[in-house]
């Protein structure tokens, strides 16, 4: 089922970003409106999440794992992404319209056409039963991109 927003009464989107600085999980809900041909944006509410050491651990060597634990990895670190924007919901009292998650960039090679991004996107879904939207990186380098395709 595919849900069609106004722009003009405005979206809210809770946004989940890790970094391969791999300092933790940014979580920030933002109110989208479109107001004559023109976007705006307000962040309602930010927060970020330092990584537990396990997991750190496991993102930085998560190019050597085998492939059990790598897939292993990519489900518990999508359970890890629920948990954290449910508990983001539930601290701050909200229900955004969207989540939008990129993942954890893993390995990333624009130039020769591929990146790879973890955190299960279903496994979120399940978790907080909202529409995720998701794989930006992966689209962008498949259109020609950087993998960036917010920051212009």
């Amino acid at each position: 089922m595919v849900t069609v927003y106004d722009p003009a009464k405005g979206i809210t989107a809770l946004g989940l970003m890790s970094g391969t600085s791999l300092d933790g999980l940014d979580l920030c809900l933002a109110r989208f409106t479109l107001l004559a041909g023109k976007w705006s944006y307000r962040v309602l509410h930010a927060h970020s999440v330092t990584y537990p050491s396990e997991l750190k651990h496991l993102l930085a060597t998560a190019q050597s794992l085998n492939a059990e634990d790598f897939a292993r990895l990519h489900s518990d670190y999508g359970i890890y992404l629920g948990e954290q924007s449910g508990a983001f919901m539930e601290r701050y009292s909200v229900r955004p319209d969207l989540i939008a998650s990129h993942g954890h960039t893993i390995l990333h090679q624009p130039q020769n056409g591929f990146t790879l991004q973890i955190g299960n996107l279903p496994e979120i879904a399940k978790i907080v039963n909202q529409t995720i939207i998701c794989d930006f990186r992966v689209q962008d380098v498949r259109l020609g991109g950087q993998g960036a395709p917010l920051v212009p």
